[in-house]
């Protein structure tokens, strides 16, 4: 007599190639150490999101990426002290969000021009 399969109908197998469906998400993080703070944008980078600050990230990713994302930044930051969060964001909330923008340029350009090598404050006088 042939074992019924128990399992048949509770996993829907999905088709191949299709994975779970991409969700847009919020990083942000606070790490005191530059170097590693660079590291962990880069990362942010190399996996499509978006810059929208300096320590905050924009995009979409499926469940996979996100977790290999976590683990990825989990591995970087080792026992060095910061705080990073990933925040999924629905699709009603990007329905629902206002974008107010009014900056001339981006914050990789301000960045880029900060470490530029130009001074930020030039001292005009010295009085001892």
């Amino acid at each position: 007599m042939a074992r019924k399969n128990r399992y048949t109908g509770v996993l829907k197998p999905l088709p191949v190639g299709k994975g779970s469906p991409e969700v847009a998400l919020l990083l942000i993080y606070d790490i005191e150490d530059d170097r590693l703070r660079t590291r962990v944008s880069e990362i942010c980078l190399n996996y499509g999101l978006e810059r929208i600050q300096f320590s905050t990230f924009f995009g979409k990713l499926n469940r996979n990426r996100r977790q290999e994302l976590a683990l990825r930044i989990q591995r970087e930051v080792g026992k060095e002290s910061g705080r990073i969060r990933i925040i999924p964001v629905c699709k009603q909330d990007l329905k629902d969000m206002w974008i107010l923008e009014q900056y001339q340029i981006d914050a990789d350009q301000l960045k880029a021009s900060a470490e530029s090598g130009k001074p930020r404050l030039r001292v005009l006088s010295t009085e001892d």
